[in-house]
């Protein structure tokens, strides 16, 4: 094929490239995270109304992390875990039991997290944010009944997220003045602007009080 052949048929190929590599990637994601396996253990089939919806949620699945595309749901008997299917068409919702999940507490870079198991022995896992997890697990409380009964209580605050994001912006913005202003100019060559360098914490100040605000 020559080049002029190429750019004619370019405009009609690229679409069912770009599909085919969507497609691709998301069957890799559902295979790296286990979630093909767990909708076979955990399928949900629609069937019951959640008492609370979380969309645009991240979390890693496995190994896998899924940045603001997740969908968590609480309902009155499980623990509902979604994805968009523009983003992921083969990776279904799942419904978990709550008599299958184990809680446990963790950090990541400085922020409360959840680590949550399904099945004992595992048969895959989930961590979200401490915060994220409190909202679905206090709305299934104020129903009562044996559900609430096996949540266990979180002891991450709003105060433990707001002191975490500050440790993240602090060190982050520490490591940039270090390598990209201080660094540079310590060794004698050019470093950043001073703008950009006092633009970057501001902007990621902003950035993160959006994302404390989206989780308390």
């Amino acid at each position: 094929m020559t080049s002029e052949q190429f750019l004619r048929w370019f405009p009609f190929i690229f679409p069912l490239l770009f599909v085919g590599m969507w497609l691709l990637v998301s069957t890799l994601l559902g295979m790296m995270s286990g979630w093909f396996s767990l909708q076979q253990w955990y399928p949900d089939d629609g069937s019951e109304e959640p008492l609370m919806t979380l969309r645009g949620q991240s979390g890693s699945v496995g190994w896998v992390g899924f940045n603001n595309a997740l969908r968590l749901k609480a309902y009155r008997s499980g623990f509902g875990l979604g994805i968009s299917r523009f983003f992921a068409p083969f990776l279904k919702p799942l419904l978990i039991p709550w008599g299958e999940l184990k809680v446990e507490e963790t950090t990541t870079f400085f922020l409360p997290m959840v680590r949550l198991q399904f099945g004992e022995p595992s048969n895959g896992s989930l961590k979200i944010n401490a915060r994220t997890w409190s909202k679905l697990a206090d709305a299934v409380r104020r129903t009562g009944g044996d559900a609430a009964a096996k949540l266990p209580p979180i002891t991450a605050t709003s105060g433990d997220v707001a002191r975490g994001m500050f440790v993240q912006w602090a060190v982050i913005s520490s490591l940039f003045a270090a390598f990209f202003f201080i660094g540079p100019r310590f060794l004698g060559v050019p470093g950043f602007p001073l703008f950009l360098f006092a633009a970057l914490p501001v902007l990621l100040g902003v950035a993160m009080m959006i994302q404390f605000a989206r989780q308390v």
